[in-house]
Order: structure tokens, then C-alpha cells, then sequence
């Protein structure tokens, strides 16, 4: 099981590099939750798409890695997983007076993921950025 939410942890950084808006919409729990920047927020299918499309047209990855190895439990009744990462994002982002400006964080998250069938939804995220202020503006805009 394990080897199931790394499997799911890497296909999260293929979709930054390959720009797969659909990925973040699929496979989420129906009261999926997202924490960060001081919110919660129960975003919907489409105002998740929104924002990943924003994000991933305006913004070109030369760096999406992780930083350490990821952290992966379950439940005791194996219901539940969460995995626990930190990456490191660079690359350069378009902005709306035409120009371009760098990317250049380091970013950690939780998933939480619910077992059902022969599958894992994800049930929510909590996640927070380690950027200077000018980053953080850009990122709340975002997220």
C-alpha cells in the first residue's frame, strides 16, 4: 500500500511538468478540504480546475522536486493514508504586464487520502510555502 501513495505522490510532480490541469480534479473526494494561507476552504471541481489552469499555463517548471524522502502512514484499519511532503519549485511565471517573473521556493504539503474499492480519492490537503513576501502574494492568489 505504501508503494500506492508514492506512486500517487510522483504523479502529482508529473503533473506540474506536464501541465495536467485534469489530474488535480480527479480522484477527489466529493468533501474535499484544502487548508493554507490561514483559510479553509472546500474548493469545488471547477474552481479547482480554474485554478490549476491558471497556474500551470502561466508558470514553466525548470526545478519540481522533492527535498526528502516522503512520509507515508495509514490508519490502523487501512482506510486512511496521508503522505507528507516537502519540494522545491524554480522556474519562471508569466505576469499580467507581459513580463516574467522568477519562481523560486521550497513548499511542504499532507494528503489525505481515503481507501475506496481498488483506489485511493483524496480526502484534503494542508499545505504551506516557505517564499519571501513577494512569493507569497503570488501564491495565495492561487491557492
Amino acid at each position: 500500500m505504501k508503494s500506492e501513495i508514492l506512486a500517487l505522490h510522483q504523479v502529482t510532480i508529473e503533473a506540474h511538468w506536464q501541465k495536467d490541469v485534469d489530474f488535480f480534479t480527479k480522484d477527489l473526494a466529493d468533501d474535499f478540504f484544502s487548508v493554507g494561507n490561514g483559510e479553509i476552504r472546500k474548493p469545488t471541481m471547477v474552481e479547482m480546475n480554474a485554478q490549476f489552469s491558471a497556474y500551470l499555463k502561466n508558470t514553466t517548471f525548470t526545478e519540481y522536486r522533492d527535498l526528502q524522502k516522503p512520509i507515508i502512514s495509514f490508519s490502523k484499519d487501512g482506510s486512511i493514508a496521508w503522505s507528507i511532503v516537502q519540494v522545491k519549485v524554480a522556474g519562471k511565471r508569466s505576469i499580467e504586464s507581459g513580463g516574467e517573473r522568477d519562481v523560486d521556493f521550497s513548499c511542504a504539503w499532507i494528503t489525505f487520502y481515503q481507501r475506496q474499492g481498488d483506489s485511493w480519492r483524496r480526502l484534503g490537503e494542508v499545505s504551506n510555502f516557505k517564499t519571501d513576501e513577494s512569493y507569497h502574494v503570488i501564491f495565495t492568489i492561487i491557492f
